[in-house]
């Protein structure tokens, strides 16, 4: 994903903002992440400089946080249970999903 994209991804009726941009990458770098999200404003941020693989399975492990947050698990799993399952799940679930992600 090049620096100044913003693609958006549908998930079910929603719609989620990918955002990588120069001022997003120096953001997460500050943070030392990768990427990360915002459920409730459908935003995921990621960095520029990730080769195409490592960009895939981060857009896919913040979807997931997206889509734990539109089900009962939620409020079920705190937050270090969410990001355990999503940690465990997204490297393998990457191998076989396709996100709609132009080079």
């Amino acid at each position: 994903m090049a620096a100044g994209s913003d693609v958006e991804l549908s998930l079910g009726p929603y719609t989620v903002r990918v955002l990588s941009d120069e001022a997003t990458d120096l953001a997460l770098a500050d943070e030392s992440l990768e990427g990360d999200s915002d459920v409730k404003r459908g935003v995921i941020r990621v960095r520029s400089d990730l080769d195409h693989a490592r960009t895939r399975e981060v857009i896919l492990h913040e979807l997931l946080h997206h889509v734990v947050g539109l089900t009962h698990l939620a409020v079920k799993w705190s937050d270090d249970e969410q990001e355990e399952v999503i940690r465990a799940l997204s490297p393998w679930l990457a191998m076989v999903v396709s996100i709609g992600l132009s080079d």
